[in-house]
């Protein structure tokens, strides 16, 4: 790795750190809220069990957060090894062969890290663009830019917030408590090396996965 990769890792992770506590502080503050609003029907003689389930629904959406982000924060690399780029992101891939995915191009080239925690990664980046996506089919490219080994997804359709916004915990689709998988993608890049962007250009969006190569 470069002699930065440290510096990239623990920027991703703080990063990451500042918006899981701003978006943990939202489901206590409900908390504190509704508890609050329990007391007032007690005083008024009223029965406070809705505020009351209110404030244990918010209390478990918060342990819940601190559980998944805590998970996140503390998992590290366990098997980091040099491997082909081309075929992790073919074998990576071939489980969402169904899902109107095209794989196009290659690099013949090499990256270094937990290729499993690797797959997680990329695996997250494919399956929301496919989730978000307003038409098949989803545009899978292995390519080389600036000297660094790059996996680009497009999708039709467009970003809901602005990029750096749809990484926090809280950017989920609807039904879901929280939104793991792009901070999970870009941690996980990051103890690679790698870093992931987001962008809008016209009518698609493009996700972008980036690692240093190895030399052969």
């Amino acid at each position: 790795m470069r002699p930065d990769s440290n510096s990239s890792k623990d920027a991703a992770r703080k990063q990451f750190l500042r918006t899981f506590l701003h978006d943990l502080a939202t489901p206590l503050s409900a908390v504190s809220l509704h508890l609050e609003g329990a007391n007032r029907r007690l005083a008024r003689g009223d029965d406070p069990a809705e505020s009351l389930d209110v404030a244990r629904a918010e209390l478990g959406r918060a342990f819940e957060l601190f559980e998944r982000g805590r998970d996140l924060l503390l998992s590290e690399p366990r098997d980091t090894r040099v491997f082909a780029f081309d075929e992790w992101v073919s074998s990576t891939l071939q489980p969402l062969a169904a899902d109107a995915v095209v794989v196009r191009g290659s690099t013949g080239g090499r990256i270094l890290g937990d290729a499993e925690r690797l797959s997680e990664a990329l695996s997250c980046l494919v399956v929301n663009a496919i989730e978000h996506a307003s038409s098949p089919p989803v545009m899978i490219f292995c390519e080389r830019a600036d000297n660094r080994l790059r996996v680009r997804i497009e999708n039709a359709g467009a970003l809901s917030a602005e990029p750096d916004r749809l990484f926090a915990p809280r950017s989920t689709a609807a039904g879901k408590n929280w939104g793991m998988g792009l901070a999970l993608a870009r941690l996980y890049a990051a103890d690679a090396d790698g870093e992931v962007r987001l962008s809008q250009d016209g009518k698609t969006v493009s996700a972008s996965l980036t690692f240093p190569e190895v030399p052969a």
